[in-house]
Order: structure tokens, then sequence, then C-alpha cells
């Protein structure tokens, strides 16, 4: 009987250091060195709370899994794990980090990319928000392009980038600076990202949504001019009339006089494509500006330019499908009030000009 009650006491003394131990580690924090940061850490769907010590344990942010398994099962708190991205301090108390991550983590960061931007800009403006490298995300970008034309197993789209690839080493060398050949597909759109989005799935979030508007708005009727451009001279298209008016009004009709010329073999003549060549988007183009040697210069290549000038967004893509029909206008030109006028004949268009540059030229009149 003694030597029963010895033993017994003896698992009463472990257990009880047990308990205590187990009670210190789950209320204490425990010191840690200068080499224990804060770390960020990801919680998928489906993870486990012992997996979750498990990883905790190998980033050095918990000294014994077994505490924070056993200790959330007790308080009923194993069900509760959350998905997402959570900031862990070094050394906290077991306790507090199944309270954190059974709460809800860091909130996705909202991006929104407005329409029209070019790559660069896209690529500059994710960066910013998301602290992502610009140019694995552009390179990324370029390599989502492909693999998208290549899974719908789209020989014109294949061709199209195949071209537009060996314009661009030419334009690289021109300029002095290499072109995406993203360019165009990165959608324009109001994204939430977690603040750790590798580079290379924020590219393909933007250009499978691009994709997804191209199919579209192709399933949709178009004129019998558009529908005689590929799905990349289509975006194209719809990537110069994103420059040239942010009017609904007007989007449909910048379209038909563009594809009016483009039936006739006019060039297009359209000066966004000109600032695109030069990187002079948003300044004033000079006459000798009109006369640079690239493949975006519409002004003397025939034809659509080889690929998009900056991403265009579902409107822009809407009007380049289906123009207005009863547009006839050869011309337009700003009216100096935020619209254009839009002409028939060559003398229209140049009484149009002359107005809008006495318009502009008034004093006290804004410029626009």
């Amino acid at each position: 009987m003694r030597r029963a009650l010895v033993v017994a006491g003896c698992l009463l003394l472990l257990l009880s250091a047990a308990l205590g131990w187990s009670w210190q580690q789950w209320n204490q924090r425990w010191p840690v060195g200068p080499r224990y940061v804060s770390q960020r850490v990801r919680v998928h769907s489906g993870m486990s709370m012992a997996a979750l010590a498990d990883t905790l344990a190998e980033r050095g942010l918990l000294r014994h899994p077994s505490v924070l398994v056993v200790g959330a099962r007790v308080t009923g708190q194993s069900g509760r794990l959350q998905v997402g991205l959570f900031h862990v301090a070094p050394g906290l108390p077991v306790r507090d980090l199944v309270a954190l991550f059974t709460r809800p983590g860091i909130p996705p960061v909202r991006v929104t990319i407005p329409e029209g931007l070019d790559a660069g800009q896209t690529a500059r403006l994710l960066g910013g928000a998301l602290g992502l490298d610009q140019v694995a995300f552009l390179d990324a970008a370029n390599r989502a392009v492909g693999e998208q034309w290549r899974r719908r197993n789209d020989r014109a789209g294949l061709a199209a980038l195949a071209r537009l690839d060996s314009v661009l080493v030419f334009e690289a060398v021109r300029a002095g600076r290499p072109q995406p050949r993203c360019e165009g597909y990165l959608a324009p759109d109001t994204y939430f990202f977690d603040e750790d989005t590798d580079p290379a799935v924020a590219a393909g979030r933007l250009v499978e949504a691009q994709f997804a508007r191209l199919d579209q708005v192709l399933a949709g009727p178009r004129s019998p001019a558009a529908a005689r451009l590929s799905a990349h001279q289509l975006l194209t298209l719809a990537s110069i009339i994103e420059a040239e008016t942010s009017r609904p009004d007007e989007r449909a009709r910048v379209s038909a006089v563009y594809l009016n010329r483009l039936r006739l073999g006019w060039n297009l003549a359209a000066d966004p494509t000109v600032a695109h060549a030069l990187r002079k988007k948003g300044q004033r183009l000079l006459f000798r500006d009109l006369e640079c040697d690239s493949a975006w210069n519409t002004y003397r290549v025939t034809g659509l330019p080889p690929g998009p000038i900056g991403s265009p967004g579902l409107a822009s893509l809407e009007a380049a499908a289906r123009p207005d029909a009863a547009c006839r206008a050869m011309f337009f030109v700003a009216d100096g009030l935020g619209g254009h006028v839009f002409s028939l004949t060559a003398a229209e268009h140049e009484a149009a000009v002359q107005r809008y540059h006495a318009r502009r030229d008034r004093p006290g009149v804004a410029r626009r």
C-alpha cells in the first residue's frame, strides 16, 4: 500500500509539474535573441493546427508544437483556424499565438488599376502598393500572355505575338529600352491582393482577366469590319480608342472613324500611337515627332500597329467590336471642352481644328 501511495504521489507530482510547465508555456512570453524577427505566416485552406504548429516551430516562432496543439484542443479552438496572412512577432506566448490565428489575418490590399495605363505604369502602381518586383512582374506577364494564347491553341494569336516580338527587338534598339509584349493585356480593374503576393501570381490574374474580357467580347455580335480583325488586333484598336476618349458616348464613334480609315486603306494617323512610340504619353506632340521611325507611328505606317499601346477597359473593347454603324466620319479633333468634333470631309475637319486652336489659345480659357 505504501509503495502504491509513493507511486501515485510521484505520478501526481509529475502531472502537476507537466501542467505547471504547460501553463507557463501557454501564458508566458519566452525570451528571444536579436536574430529573431517578426515574420509573416500564411495559413492555407485545409491547414490543421498541428501543421501550423510545425510551421511556427520550423521558423523559430514556437518552441513546443505540442503545447499549441493540446492547448487549442482543450480551449475548443482547434477548428477555428483562419485562412490568410498573419504578422507574427517572436516570443509570443502560445495562448497569444492561438488567439492570433483564430482571428482574421492581415486584410488584403485594394489596388485600382485605371483604364489606359501602359504596362510600365501598371507595374509601378502594383510595385508601390504591394512592394513587388516590377521587372519580375513584367517578365511574368510577358510569359502569361504567351501561355494564354497557347492554352487556347489560337494560331492567329500566337502568330501575332511572334510578329510583335520581332518588332519589339527593333523598337528596343531604336528607343534604347525594351517594351513589354504584355502591353494591353493587363486588365484595368479593382483587385484585392495579399501583401506578399508573388509577382507571377499578380501578373497571371491581370492577364487572365483581360483574356476573359476578350473572350466575352468575341462571343458577342461584331460589325463586319470588326469581325475581320483578330483578337489581338481588336485589343490593339481598343487600346487606341481608350487613349483617344474617356467619354462613353464617343467610344463607338471613334471606333467607327478608325475602322472607316482601315476600310479605305488610309493611315490611322492616331496621335496616341506616336506618343507611345516616343514615350510622350500625355505630352504635346511636335510635327517632327510625326516623322519618327517606329512601327507604332500610324502617320507613316498603314494599318493597325503591331500591338496595343495601353490596357483598354471593357467599354473600349466593346466599342472596337461594335462601332457606331451610322458614323461615316473620317476625322475627329478635340473641341476644347472635353469632347471631340467628328467630320466627314477634310475641309470640315480643318475648320474644326481651327476652332479648337482658337478656343485653346483664347486668354482665360482652360486648356484640356
